[in-house]
């Protein structure tokens, strides 16, 4: 009795120090962080930009994510920022168009992007090198690294705001009562990099921070791959009516042509025993060998077997006593007795010229055809 109570009390003890050791190491285990697109203001992580989105707000109260369409952007209204930061797409030409007017109506789009060409119509350059050294439009000279190999092309714009000796790093560009501001270094303003160097400064300087804006929005709706425009959006409806009837053209054509797409076939000769080859083969070496005799016996006895399948007519009996029956089958004025008679005959050779075994082929042949069609 006691030896029973001390293997429970084991096994309580034993269930607790694995429940124990189960729960330090859950709470031991660390948690998988949370994964975010790069460039967007709710992200912690290296690439995200909520630093300057929090120091934004807490220096101007006016910060807010843009998570719309830009066809519901306040025109009316006039001094407010939106930052572009890396869009994940180019949007399409009619929101493209309602940026625009977002900025006919006095506003101001900041775009940091590392080759901007496509929006607003701005061009890029191909860069080769870093200088790691940028210069302002006061001549100030700021330490910053820049990624992109792209520079902007300086003749269609107002003014070129930051500069290195490669080119342009970005320009401004006056769009009616509003502007563009242009950038090709959007790791400046990433959590990981706002602090190292000027980039603090610089992103600052483009923001232009001394500058009391209503309302400065911060872009996500350029960042879900959901807002990105269609097939159908990106292109003209005229092209794609081109295209689809281009395609159903090639196909008809195709179909014309005799191309067909389905299944191999496999050819007969791979799955018929006694293909046409055979065949052919089988009559060169009964006519080298001049063996008409069996040849004529072989299509007798094919006829013989038709002749019990098609009518009923037995197999094993004998030529001359079935004349009865295939003077009651037969419609053709065909003498079955002169045929009998002149093929049993003509079996019972021991051998014949081609010219016999010829006529006597085309007789049987015409008897099977006969047969075979009623």
């Amino acid at each position: 009795m006691q030896t029973r109570t001390t293997s429970k009390r084991s096994l309580i003890w034993l269930a607790a120090a694995l429940l124990l050791f189960i729960s330090i190491n859950y709470a031991a285990t660390p948690e998988t962080p949370e994964r975010y697109p790069a460039y967007v203001s709710d992200s912690p992580s290296p690439t995200g930009i909520k630093a300057f989105y929090t120091y934004m707000d807490n220096q101007t109260n006016a910060a807010e994510r843009w998570h719309h369409p830009p066809d519901l952007l306040e025109r009316q209204d006039n001094n407010r920022l939106l930052i572009m930061v890396e869009p994940s797409f180019i949007p399409a030409t009619e929101e493209m168009q309602n940026y625009i007017s977002f900025m006919e109506s006095g506003n101001t789009i900041l775009l940091l992007n590392t080759n901007p060409e496509g929006m607003f119509d701005i061009e890029t350059l191909t860069g080769q090198e870093n200088s790691g050294s940028v210069m302002g439009q006061e001549g100030n000279e700021y330490a910053a690294d820049i990624n992109s190999t792209f520079r902007l092309d300086t003749n269609n714009v107002d003014d070129v705001l930051l500069n290195d000796n490669v080119g342009a790093i970005a320009v401004e560009k006056t769009f009616e009562k509003g502007k563009l501001i242009t950038a090709v270094a959007p790791e400046w303003i990433t959590n990981e990099n706002i602090l190292e160097q000027d980039h603090l400064e610089l992103i600052l300087s483009l923001v232009r921070s001394q500058t009391e804006w209503e309302t400065i929005y911060i872009d996500e709706y350029i960042h879900s791959s959901k807002n990105a425009p269609s097939l159908t959006t990106v292109y003209p409806d005229w092209l794609l009516v081109i295209g689809f009837q281009a395609i159903l053209f090639a196909v008809i054509w195709l179909w014309f042509k005799g191309k067909r797409f389905g299944p191999m076939v496999i050819p007969r000769e791979e799955t018929v025993r006694f293909s046409d080859e055979r065949i052919q083969a089988l009559a060169a070496w009964y006519q080298k060998n001049k063996l008409y005799i069996d040849s004529l016996q072989g299509q007798a006895d094919y006829v013989r077997l038709l002749l019990q399948e098609r009518w009923g007519i037995s197999y094993h009996k004998d030529w001359s006593t079935i004349q009865e029956q295939l003077e009651s089958k037969l419609v053709s004025d065909l003498d079955v007795k002169q045929f009998i008679n002149g093929l049993l005959n003509v079996l019972h050779q021991r051998r014949i010229s081609k010219k016999t075994y010829v006529s006597w082929s085309k007789k049987i042949d015409q008897l099977r055809k006969e047969v075979e069609e009623q």
